[in-house]
């Protein structure tokens, strides 16, 4: 089957791309979500993924030259050698004529000479065919954008991505907190060198959870569907730079009291930025927790090479009813993102129910 790859929507103030790269070549196997090429716009670099799996038979954009958003860059097929019907190929972009002489540069680039009130003329290109780019700019001058507007800047392009390549769909319900509370102040009270946290209490429950309800732990891997077998997790931890992703190795392997102490070892020190890609065996389940800041309910985006992401909001009072009556209460919202294309809401609501009853006995 013949698959045409188009440049992503890059954004409302961003319609074309240079293409600086190609990760892949033609006739090479590539997976989904794998990186197949770079681009540079005049706000951010970025691999561009192929949405779906298959093998690279038609490069539509030479390196160097400009793409535009939501138009054909790539031909894959299921197999490397079935025909397919072929597509116009780009010609090369033309440079522009500076005084007689003919310079290319990137959008990036060109946006910052503009910053640095500077012009082209003299300056030699490192890319494709002497084309100059952001990095033959910066040597120019120092870097003025601080490491967390780059760093925010890559975010936005993956989220923007993962928003619209993944067809989110959300659950939720309100799981019943005063077991979970009543066991948790036992424990530190008992334990005050190695107190729980409310984000431990739910990461050790979503991942029983998912251990209970197994078919929520797949993903899509370049056509066939790959199921994981371990109850891992990627947990949303915010930093001064943005956002990261900790993996934590399913809980239950090493018991409550050294599964604390391994995750307070693993926010320190195995925090990583909120990137694409990753180990093609890396956690599907992402939990992300804004309830520490008195969020009561929230929807989050897929991170990219998840299939899930557990929303948690703040653990709260409120009124219950229990055996007809209204009581004094404590709840929290849980709100399951997931993949529609593997996962449906059959599957979410069990998983939601699963946790709630894990969170219940505690």
């Amino acid at each position: 089957m013949r698959h045409v790859i188009v440049l992503p929507d890059l954004g409302q103030t961003t319609t074309e791309a240079k293409v600086i790269e190609w990760r892949k070549q033609p006739g090479e196997k590539v997976s989904r979500g794998e990186p197949l090429l770079a681009v540079e716009t005049d706000k951010v670099d970025m691999d561009v993924e192929a949405f779906t799996g298959g093998f690279l038979r038609q490069v539509l954009v030479a390196p160097g030259s400009l793409a535009t958003a939501l138009k054909p860059i790539a031909i894959l097929t299921d197999t490397p050698d079935e025909l397919y019907e072929a597509e116009p190929y780009e010609e090369e972009a033309r440079p522009e004529r500076k005084e007689g002489r003919r310079i290319a540069a990137t959008p990036a680039a060109k946006a910052r000479l503009r910053a640095l009130g500077l012009g082209p003329e003299g300056l030699s290109g490192s890319g494709p065919n002497g084309l100059i780019v952001r990095r033959d700019i910066e040597r120019l001058a120092p870097r003025q954008e601080s490491p967390r507007a780059r760093r925010l800047a890559g975010m936005a392009a993956l989220v923007s991505s993962s928003k619209r390549d993944i067809p989110h769909f959300y659950a939720g319900i309100d799981a019943d907190m005063a077991a979970a509370a009543k066991w948790r102040d036992g424990w530190n009270a008992a334990h005050p060198e190695s107190r729980a946290s409310w984000n431990d209490v739910f990461m050790w429950c979503a991942s029983r959870a998912l251990r209970d309800v197994p078919e929520l732990n797949v993903q899509l891997d370049g056509g066939p569907v790959r199921t994981s077998g371990a109850a891992d997790l990627l947990m949303v931890v915010a930093g001064a730079d943005g956002l990261s992703l900790v993996e934590v190795p399913e809980p239950e392997a090493a018991g409550w009291e050294a599964y604390l102490a391994g995750l307070r070892t693993a926010v320190q020190a195995a925090a990583r930025p909120l990137k694409t890609g990753g180990p093609n065996r890396s956690p599907l389940l992402a939990v992300s927790n804004l309830g520490m800041f008195g969020v009561k309910e929230f929807t989050a985006i897929i991170p990219p090479g998840c299939t899930a992401v557990l929303a948690i909001g703040a653990v709260r009072d409120a009124p219950v009813v229990r055996g007809g009556r209204v009581e004094a209460g404590r709840i929290c919202t849980l709100t399951l993102s997931a993949d529609h294309r593997v996962v449906d809401g059959v599957i979410a609501a069990r998983f939601l129910e699963r946790i709630a009853r894990q969170l219940n006995p505690l």
